[in-house]
């Protein structure tokens, strides 16, 4: 039998700090003006990473083929948006309208990737102008933009030196985007001007910003849901790829999305790659990859009752177990909160 896990003390502190932070902000006569709002966004604070093994081209482009599968869930959210990894956010904000979107990623080389692509944003008033700065020909007036925009930023020769490090994974996400919008008749933010000029108007805003950031890390995560409760912005969609089947849900990684505040409407995505047998993948999310994935959504209400309550040791399969599952499309949704007898059918 396993026994139910009861919060921390410390978890139980930074739950009730953020209410009270949401409470004393809606007694508040007025919202933040818009000067406010910015400060508040861009005061977003980061960890300092260390390179990891995970720092190489590769990772700065998505492997998840079946991105569609979640567009009818997230669909016109708006709020704010939490998502790691690079350009696949894009597609996520846009479908949903969020109007704040804060990446994060535990390799520096993402972030620095995604930095260079909010520059190209800016400069490219169609998808098409975007992917030109990605070819190699172009190479000259990429770096150009880049430079341009971090200028005086600690980071620039880092930022140009992971630019041309994705290229050409960047270049082989283009084709096989390509093919998977055909085959399954979407649009990703590349490829509606409608989505494209969404995510253009924020990058603009300066409404996206790129952040160094464990998703168990003691600052960025409770960074970013501090400022988003000052700003008064609800997080409505959270991505997490398949970085939670990596480890454990617990301990800090808790304490961080227990701090994130949302709405009845907010909305967790994610993906899986292991037990296949169970979690099947989607037909053609193998595309990119030898390994397939399960696309997953569940609302934050209940995935925040199952880290506030779940087992010691909670998997992201645990949850999904009690869930409604689509074996043929390779997607199941949680809605239900945790009772203590789900820890009856957790293996």
């Amino acid at each position: 039998m396993i026994r139910v896990r009861c919060i921390s003390l410390k978890s139980l502190l930074v739950l009730i700090t953020s209410l009270l932070v949401m409470t004393a902000i809606g007694s508040c006569q007025s919202a933040p003006d818009q000067k406010q709002l910015q400060g508040y966004f861009e005061n977003t604070s980061q960890e300092d990473l260390q390179k990891t093994r995970w720092d190489t081209g590769d990772t700065t482009i998505t492997n998840e083929d079946r991105l569609d599968l979640f567009r009818p869930h997230v669909l016109n959210r708006g709020g704010g948006y939490i998502g790691v990894g690079s350009s696949q956010n894009l597609s996520l904000a846009a479908w949903a309208g969020s109007e704040w979107v804060w990446l994060v990623d535990f390799t520096r080389i993402v972030v620095a990737v995604n930095k260079a692509n909010l520059a190209f944003i800016q400069e490219s008033p169609t998808p098409t102008e975007f992917r030109y700065f990605w070819q190699k020909e172009n190479d000259t007036a990429a770096l150009a933009v880049i430079r341009k925009h971090y200028a005086q930023a600690k980071d620039l020769a880092f930022i140009l030196e992971s630019f041309r490090k994705s290229r050409p994974y960047q270049l082989r996400r283009f084709r096989n985007d390509d093919i998977v919008t055909q085959k399954y008749n979407f649009a990703l933010w590349l490829y509606d001007q409608k989505l494209y000029d969404h995510i253009r108007r924020l990058a603009i805003g300066g409404r996206i910003i790129a952040r160094q950031g464990d998703i168990r890390g003691p600052i960025t995560i409770k960074s970013v849901a501090h400022q988003a409760a000052l700003m008064q912005v609800p997080i409505r969609t959270i991505y997490f790829s398949n970085a939670e089947e990596y480890f454990d849900l617990d301990g800090s990684f808790r304490e961080n999305w227990l701090a994130i505040q949302g709405d009845k409407t907010a909305l967790v995505v994610r993906t899986i790659s292991v037990d296949r047998w169970d979690y099947p993948w989607a037909p053609g999310s193998e595309l990119s990859t030898t390994r397939g994935f399960h696309y997953n959504i569940q609302s934050l209400g209940s995935y925040q009752s199952w880290l506030r309550s779940g087992p010691p040791g909670l998997r992201t399969r645990m949850i999904l177990k009690t869930g409604t599952i689509d074996k043929a499309n390779g997607f199941s949704q949680v809605s239900s909160l945790y009772r203590t007898t789900d820890a009856q059918v957790i293996p």
